[in-house]
């Protein structure tokens, strides 16, 4: 009856060990190096995307471009912007991602 008792425990265990593997189930990674990769890729986005539009606003007011083609660009890359930001703010629960701290002048 022990030795049933003690194979039962022993299979149970090893079910719970090697079920992940079985079904194939992940654990969301919620912090580390992917998740920071991430973030900094998020945030060069963002910087890319507000740089552009203040390109495309001097080019604008330098009359390089028509108001039409401005509207149509600005609306555009606006609207990558805000989708970056939202990623960035949905991977950082919504508070601003630290900035790393630079040395010197």
């Amino acid at each position: 009856m022990i030795a049933l008792a003690g194979i039962l425990l022993a299979l149970g265990a090893v079910w719970l060990v090697l079920s992940p593997f079985a079904t194939h189930a992940r654990a969301p990674l919620t912090d580390g190096p992917d998740r920071v990769a991430e973030l900094r890729e998020l945030c060069a986005l963002r910087d890319v995307a507000y740089e552009t539009l203040r390109d495309l606003e001097f080019d604008f007011h330098a009359g390089k471009i028509s108001e039409a083609d401005y509207r149509e660009l600005a609306d555009r890359y606006r609207g990558e912007a805000l989708g970056v930001v939202r990623r960035i703010d949905a991977l950082t629960g919504g508070a601003p991602p630290a900035e790393p701290s630079r040395v010197g002048p």
